[in-house]
């Protein structure tokens, strides 16, 4: 719908609802020209509206149709406001299962501990595979010597790739278990700062019953 015809449209209803003493409308214009009027004045259609009562108080003020741009910033304000009151919601879900959690700082650090040891373990597991295709490649290579002056057989060809494969494969998953190992760290620094936060604010953590 066309501003000038939403402002018609608006002027019309007031005009419709006011009562009989009918209400003064001042505005002014964007030249800075003052209007007064028995209804929202025209010229005004983009400016605040003053409707005064009789004693010439303001009784409301009547703003213009947002545009199209003024619409688009207040949506992505409001959708900003939305996220913001979803991460606090977060935060304080969070805040809420760390208090629960862990009575003492010391709780945090041994369940780092215990996660990092399990993540240890995959590493030892991996380096005693590297040795074992080590001693593997060892073989293989010394039969390859029986055939430096010929193509290798098939088999043997298939044998050093699958070693290459396998040996890559190991290394990946120990160079992906240390980049777990420092985001475990990594989080558990974090919950460490914020717990010690929460305390410090007031919060009271789990309460441990003493163990008999």
């Amino acid at each position: 719908m066309a501003p000038d015809l939403r402002w018609l449209l608006l002027s019309l209803a007031v005009v419709a609802v006011a009562p009989a003493n009918a209400q003064l409308y001042v505005c002014t214009t964007a030249a800075g020209k003052t209007i007064t009027a028995d209804r929202p004045p025209l010229e005004c259609q983009d400016r605040p509206v003053r409707e005064l009562r009789s004693d010439g108080s303001v009784r409301r003020v009547i703003e213009p149709p947002l545009t199209a741009e003024q619409r688009a910033e207040r949506e992505v304000e409001a959708k900003r406001q939305r996220d913001e009151a979803e991460r606090q919601r977060g935060q304080m879900r969070r805040d809420l299962s760390l208090l629960e959690t862990y009575a003492h700082e010391s709780e945090i650090e041994a369940s780092r501990n215990r996660a990092l040891a399990d993540r240890q373990v995959l590493i030892e597991r991996a380096n005693k595979r590297m040795e074992e295709l080590k001693r593997e490649r060892k073989k293989l290579d010394n039969e390859s010597e029986f055939f430096t002056k010929r193509e290798l057989p098939e088999k043997l060809k298939r044998s050093l790739a699958n070693n290459n494969e396998m040996v890559s494969a190991q290394q990946k998953s120990i160079t992906d278990t240390r980049a777990d190992m420092q985001r475990v760290n990594e989080r558990y620094d974090a919950e460490i700062r914020r717990f010690r936060e929460l305390v410090k604010a007031g919060a009271t953590p789990v309460l441990r019953k003493p163990a008999p």
